[in-house]
């Protein structure tokens, strides 16, 4: 009788502890002092995210200012480099989601017990509670789950895959670009006199187009090439690798190939589009070589040593030259504005052909591309923002439930205070 008398006393005596602590717990996470505190280290998270590079953008930053290299190694190490997915700004989100939710659970016991006027106003307030709760849950889902990178394209181009700070991340579609355009506020400058470019500077945009066909993966492509630039052919559903891509680069244009039997030496005849030839190196699985191509002649190849002991082309490139294509036009004063045209593909059929712009983004599927940059030296060139935010909608989904909260506040409880004292 004893032992039961001590175990029920005992029993009781952890039940008083446990009570008083979670009703402490549930105080501190309501109270207005500890919230304030939360939101002050958010601001001063967010203001530091705001501040310094993050992610990817550190590289850039050490690139121009190499001297803060020791600087940014000590913010990485404490997470400066990438507050808004950091395990600590996350806690941060969750701490004042629990307080806020915990001031819900308040407000919701008096829209249970209360009549007329101030239920209503109890209710307004519990919903703007609410609303507080799905904007912060739109932010730790997209601090745990959303995605952020480049995707670099010439003319003709097509990827399944952007860069992020880790490697690649597959989209579920894939893009090309059709054409790069970049308006200024100035005139581009007019050819020569006569109309005509010299050799050197068609050289600099040497081909029409490169078709390269790679039979093992049933893959097609379709590459503006220009000289000393080099394209990844790879497939659109994996991440590129020394195993699965090819790297191709054109090394050298002549408009009308010659060669001298004895010397091998290659020249041009003359600087017009006769025979109009390219020498193609290709790097990747088992193959290392070069070859040249020629316009005319989109069967035959030549290996660019003469021998005729070299490894065949494991790809079937054809070289298109409708004429030399005249180098782009110097950028003439300011960018005004730039834009790609872009196809959207699913599998071999063309869904969508949208234009993105600078602040004109573009979305699909929950991926949003902003236009990013350009290379003047190469305007057949463009590169694009990558986000995917699966917190974007609860985010909206918060923002329209606090409008109606706040509403029913301001506007609906005093309208009907105002009829109960008349009445």
């Amino acid at each position: 009788m004893n032992q039961k008398a001590c175990a029920l006393g005992a029993e009781s005596g952890v039940n008083r502890r446990s009570k008083p602590l979670a009703k402490s717990l549930f105080d501190t996470l309501a109270a207005v002092k500890f919230a304030v505190t939360v939101v002050v280290l958010i601001v001063a998270a967010c203001v530091a995210g705001s501040i310094l590079p993050q992610g990817t953008d550190v590289t850039g930053y050490l690139e121009k200012y190499p001297a803060a290299a020791r600087r940014m190694e000590l913010f990485g190490r404490l997470g400066l480099t990438h507050v808004f997915s950091s395990w600590w700004f996350v806690g941060l989100l969750s701490t004042l989601a629990a307080s806020v939710a915990t001031c819900s659970l308040r407000r919701f016991a008096t829209v249970r017990v209360a009549s007329g006027p101030t239920r209503v106003r109890a209710l307004g307030s519990m919903l703007t509670h609410i609303s507080i709760l799905l904007i912060l849950a739109g932010g730790v889902v997209r601090g745990l789950w959303g995605e952020k990178g480049q995707i670099e394209l010439h003319e003709g181009q097509t990827k399944g895959q952007f860069q992020v700070e880790s490697g690649f991340a597959a989209l579920p579609f894939t893009l090309r670009l059709e054409d790069f355009e970049i308006e200024t506020y100035g005139v581009a400058k007019p050819a020569d006199a006569d109309g005509e470019h010299d050799h050197a500077a068609a050289s600099s945009d040497c081909c029409n187009q490169l078709t390269v066909q790679w039979a093992e993966r049933n893959l097609t492509v379709r590459l503006p090439i220009k000289l000393n630039v080099e394209q990844v052919l790879a497939p659109t559903d994996e991440v590129p690798s020394a195993a699965n891509s090819y790297r191709l680069k054109i090394l050298r244009y002549e408009p009308d190939f010659a060669i001298d039997m004895k010397t091998r030496e290659v020249s041009s005849r003359s600087s017009e589009s006769k025979n109009p030839a390219i020498l193609l190196a290709v790097n990747g699985p088992d193959y290392d070589d070069q070859t040249w191509l020629f316009a005319k002649y989109p069967d035959f190849g030549m290996h660019a040593g003469g021998g005729k002991d070299q490894k065949p082309l494991p790809l079937r490139v054809r070289y298109e030259n409708h004429g030399a294509a005249k180098p782009a036009p110097a950028l003439a004063g300011p960018v005004k504005s730039f834009r790609s045209t872009l196809k959207v593909l699913e599998g071999d059929t063309v869904v969508q052909t949208p234009t993105v712009e600078v602040n004109r983004p573009f979305s699909y599927k929950g991926y949003t591309f902003y236009q990013s940059g350009y290379n003047p030296q190469d305007l057949s060139w463009t590169s694009l923002q990558v986000v995917r935010d699966p917190g974007v909608p609860l985010v909206y989904a918060g923002f329209a439930l606090i409008i109606g909260g706040l509403f029913i506040v301001f506007y609906v409880n005093p309208w009907l205070q105002a009829r109960r004292a008349k009445a």
